[in-house]
């Protein structure tokens, strides 16, 4: 029982300590609320303050966006307005619009037609220009076959008057050879003459220069018309639209139907060329 009783007075200190300390503690936790009563109330007073600032600022501001938002209002009338105005704008230029394409598809029309003129007119030019041009070439062929055909008559006159005189010759040396005279005559003729004795007519058909300085030709006549070695033909070109004696071709070598020899300027001031004729006398 003795221990017991110590026991309960030892638990009974134990629990006034325990009590104490929770007084104590209890006191210092109520302080500290209230310090943090005092604190937090302050704060919201402060926070009330803020607030009815923040509010007073809230009105101020509604305030100028409602006056922002009539002005905006105003705007947005008078910008409908001037929408309404420039789509009715916009209207008068699709008309304008609409009357200027139409006015280019008139002018293209227009310059299809013009095109199509024209190249009818371009047509009919290019047409009278090759019937021009057929009709000059044909006037320009009827007068080389009517030259062609002078200088055929020419040639065939000139052989005509050379067979004439050769057969006078040969009468007159058959009337020598008669009456006893022929053998010199007909070599006496045959050595004093270095032209050739009936009329021909070629062409040169080449020109060169040797190593002299001396001009050489070739023409399209030979043997087979009476030229040998020494033989001398007449040179004659067109010069300035008529035909002008410009040389002399002396014969160094004859085939058939071809000859060689060198040309003779003779002072004449002209250089013969290839195309010229080459004849065995001058028809004055």
């Amino acid at each position: 029982m003795h221990l017991l009783t110590k026991f309960l007075v030892v638990l009974a200190a134990v629990a006034g300590i325990a009590l104490s300390s929770l007084t104590i503690s209890f006191a210092v936790n109520n302080r500290a609320v209230l310090n943090d009563y005092e604190r937090v109330y302050t704060e919201l007073d402060a926070q009330r303050a803020v607030n009815q600032e923040a509010a007073a600022q809230a009105a101020a501001a509604r305030e100028a966006l409602q006056a922002k938002i009539s002005e905006l209002q105003s705007n947005e009338t008078a910008l409908a307005s001037q929408i309404n105005s420039l789509q009715g704008e916009v209207g008068d230029l699709r008309r304008d619009k609409l009357t200027a394409e139409q006015s280019v598809t008139s002018l293209q029309n227009q310059i299809t037609q013009l095109n199509e003129t024209n190249r009818l007119l371009t047509e009919l030019v290019d047409r009278h220009s090759s019937e021009v041009v057929q009709l000059r070439a044909n006037e320009l062929n009827l007068r080389q076959n009517e030259i062609a055909l002078l200088d055929r008559i020419s040639d065939l006159q000139s052989s005509t008057e050379s067979m004439e005189a050769t057969v006078r010759s040969l009468r007159e040396q058959v009337a020598r050879l008669e009456s006893g005279e022929g053998g010199g005559g007909v070599a006496g003729g045959g050595s004093t003459s270095p032209d050739v004795a009936s009329y021909v007519r070629g062409s040169i058909t080449e020109t060169r220069n040797d190593d002299s300085g001396s001009m050489l030709a070739r023409v399209d006549l030979g043997s087979e018309d009476g030229l040998a070695a020494g033989k001398r033909l007449y040179i004659v070109g067109q010069r300035g639209g008529q035909a002008t004696l410009v040389g002399y071709f002396i014969v160094q070598r004859a085939d058939l139907q071809f000859a060689d020899g060198t040309v003779d300027t003779a002072g004449l001031g002209t250089t013969p060329r290839r195309g010229d004729a080459v004849v065995s006398n001058i028809r004055r």
